[in-house]
């Protein structure tokens, strides 16, 4: 029998989910992060609300996450892998466009502004769902990458680099109920509020 230790430990991702453009990209964790930091934070009233009312909860809290990626490729360089020429560029790549507009739609938006189209709307990025193994699998919005390349190779890509990544956790409280972000966080509050009712009982576990 396999000791319980050596289970499989589940990988963190970030996956982009674009209904028009589907499969959805995912770019799996190369390790997980040794630290997850997470700041919940009141659900602001809105605009005119009975602020004075200290007990009413105006939405989901706000959660804002961070979390430090470690990407090494110095195992692959020089053993003759696939893509080991490119270091770290890929997963780097992967992350960084979440925050940009694919360029066949700049170049469609160009277009339509030099033929004079009156307004041309923003495009809509894709649905950024982080996952932290079964207990967190939530919408976000990227707020910042700050990423940090170390040694490089030849043609000067990375061998390794660190991202620092923060995200704030979208909610129903953000999302319309057609968008599936908005039933996938109440799926997510449903589950910890499953799991908050053992707390008596691990207490007592904790206690005996």
């Amino acid at each position: 029998m396999a000791s319980p230790l050596s289970a499989r430990t589940s990988r963190g991702a970030i996956v982009a989910i674009d209904p028009t453009n589907p499969p959805p990209r995912v770019v799996p964790f190369q390790y997980n992060p040794d630290e997850v930091v997470r700041e919940i934070v009141p659900h602001a009233p809105p605009s005119g609300g009975a602020g004075s009312d200290v007990r009413r909860l105006w939405g989901a809290g706000v959660e804002t996450v961070r979390l430090t990626l470690d990407l090494d490729a110095a195992d692959n360089v020089g053993d003759g892998r696939a893509l080991a020429s490119v270091g770290v560029l890929a997963r780097l790549s992967a992350l960084e466009l979440l925050l940009y507009p694919a360029t066949t739609r700049v170049i469609a938006n160009t277009v339509l502004q030099a033929a004079g189209a009156i307004e041309i709307l923003p495009p809509t990025g894709p649905l950024v769902v982080l996952t932290l193994g079964p207990r967190m699998v939530v919408p976000v919005s990227i707020k910042s990458l700050t990423v940090t390349e170390q040694a490089f190779g030849p043609d000067l890509a990375p061998i390794r680099a660190t991202v620092a990544l923060g995200a704030t956790v979208l909610t129903y409280s953000d999302l319309p109920i057609t968008d599936p972000g908005h039933a996938m966080y109440l799926v997510h509050q449903a589950l910890k509020e499953g799991v908050s009712l053992l707390a008596p009982v691990a207490a007592l576990t904790e206690d005996a």
